[in-house]
């Protein structure tokens, strides 16, 4: 099975992992303890994003010398609680199509459903947690993994989803 599974691309491993389910969890805390441990790269791929502090720490991460970038789900990004989110981090001097851009998938334009954020190339966090306020108070699963294969695989997908959007899809940039 394994070489059929990763012939198709499938990822096997056995990761360290620590897991929890909100709302029986602090999740904004570890969430939040996870981003600040960045030292030189974040990667986010996200459906919906409009925790406040989700966007304080990439901003902070970024003052901190991180290298981060962010792929936001256009039909959240276009929604009133997202939209002032993605307004803080220009204002905070990011800059659209260099540390984020919004779009969809490239098979029929759908959603951008994954919900994950990668760390210095080797830390996983993801789960069905959007990364909203009303997402801690609901049952979803976090799963933080100690996993480089996963987060290589991971980088492999964000750069090609990047480079699609900013070929296909410049209706959905931010206009400056």
């Amino acid at each position: 099975m394994d070489s059929v599974l990763g012939a198709l691309g499938v990822l096997k491993g056995t990761p360290e992992q620590t897991r929890l389910v909100t709302p029986y969890a602090d999740g904004i805390k570890a969430f939040s303890a996870f981003l600040n441990t960045a030292k030189t790269k974040m990667r986010t791929m996200i459906y919906g994003a409009t925790l406040g502090v989700f966007f304080d720490d990439l901003i902070s991460a970024k003052k901190r010398g991180v290298d981060v970038k962010v792929i936001f789900d256009h039909t959240q990004s276009a929604g009133h609680a997202e939209r002032p989110q993605i307004e803080r981090l220009l204002q905070a001097g990011w800059k659209d199509g260099e540390d984020f851009v919004i779009g969809t998938s490239p098979q029929a334009h759908q959603i951008i459903h994954i919900k994950a954020t990668w760390i210095d190339s080797r830390w996983v966090e993801d789960g069905s947690l959007n990364y909203s306020p009303s997402a801690f108070k609901q049952i979803n699963t976090v799963t933080f993994s100690d996993w480089p294969e996963y987060a290589a695989y991971l980088d492999g997908i964000f750069e090609r989803s990047w480079n699609w959007i900013l070929e296909h899809e410049p209706q959905y940039q931010v206009k400056e």
